[in-house]
């Protein structure tokens, strides 16, 4: 669906039953959400679409530190093949200065708004996290820069979703939200202590209150050991068990999933990594099929998920959990060799 700039969008009849407004300023799209008595407004909605990736890039140097501070989000429109993306907050120029530094990466600017219609019974929202699936700690303190990408960043998981969803009915959000580097930090502050605990027996807290990333390593972790997981709803993580020196069997899965997100979070510390909260949101009429292929791929928390005007426009969500850019990466794709014919310069959202 078309948005002309000089109309303005009212969301009475939508699922959502709020209001909205855009408007063109002197910087891409400002848009106006009322709800009840309270505004919410986003500035500087600029939408791109692909055109063309001819070869395999380095997303995580290039685009995911690139767009440090910067909420984005992309849209993957399987029926249609194709994909968008949308911004926030940064000048056109400084979003085409990022695509213009990647080789073979060809974005277009389009002068609309992302609108359609949005069936909420369709809609799944998932937060995910890209756990390596093997890394020896040999590896981990031998890598060098480009080993590490090669490491954490596995484009093919996200390229076989793609894949098999070719021409099917159902599109994909995937929202890129900054987070302060404090976050990080907390996520780390806990691990390193879980680590001590499992080495030196201890108490494990059975209530302490965790981030979603903990549940998702948790929830991962419980399919491969016996020790209890209690109450993945409220963040408590483990019994509180007392285990002594000599009785101690370390839980591998466990250490290796700690040992990693140590990793993340010192790594992305030392390299001035961006930190961002990852959230994806499916819907649309086989939006079943897309679930069951996307959560085969990642270790993942299933959340609810409320229909919204800005759901409809692209825009990048709340919610999810932090982690690194070069963790987050492993949540952008463009698939190698894609091109879209001239004449279909028209944005299509139906």
């Amino acid at each position: 669906m078309k948005f002309n700039p000089s109309d303005m969008i009212t969301g009475a009849g939508k699922p959502s039953q709020q209001t909205s407004n855009i408007r063109m300023g002197e910087e891409g799209f400002d848009i106006t959400f009322r709800k009840g008595s309270s505004d919410h407004v986003v500035s500087r909605y600029h939408l791109f679409m692909l055109r063309s990736a001819k070869k395999e890039f380095n997303v995580p140097a290039i685009f995911t530190r690139k767009f440090k501070g910067v909420p984005f989000s992309l849209l993957y429109d399987f029926e249609e093949e194709k994909v968008y993306m949308v911004t926030l907050g940064a000048r056109r120029r400084v979003v085409e200065s990022i695509f213009e530094g990647v080789e073979g990466l060809k974005f277009e600017y389009v002068n609309e708004c992302l609108d359609e219609e949005i069936d909420p019974k369709t809609l799944w929202k998932y937060i995910a996290f890209p756990l390596p699936e093997h890394l020896s700690y040999r590896e981990m303190s031998e890598r060098s820069a480009s080993a590490e990408y090669r490491i954490y960043y596995d484009p093919e998981r996200l390229a076989d979703v793609y894949n098999a969803m070719k021409g099917e009915k159902t599109k994909m959000l995937i929202s890129f939200v900054p987070a302060p580097e404090a976050e990080l930090e907390k996520e780390r502050e806990f691990y390193e202590e879980q680590i001590k605990l499992a080495r030196s027996g201890g108490y494990a807290s059975r209530e302490k209150k965790v981030s979603l990333l903990a549940l998702i390593g948790n929830a991962l972790s419980s399919q491969f050991t016996s020790t209890p997981v209690h109450d993945l709803s409220k963040g408590a993580i483990y019994e509180e068990t007392k285990v002594t020196q000599p009785q101690m069997r370390m839980d591998v899965r466990r250490d290796y999933i700690a040992r990693t997100i140590v990793d993340m979070c010192n790594n992305a510390k030392l390299t001035n990594d961006s930190v961002f909260r990852v959230t994806v949101i499916g819907y649309g009429e086989n939006s079943d099929l897309l679930e069951m292929h996307f959560r085969s791929k990642f270790p993942c928390v299933k959340e609810p998920v409320s229909m919204s005007e800005e759901l409809t426009y692209g825009i990048p969500q709340g919610g999810g959990d932090v982690m690194s850019g070069l963790f987050a990466s492993n949540f952008i794709y463009f698939p190698k060799g894609y091109e879209l014919e001239e004449k279909e310069k028209s944005l299509k959202i139906e």
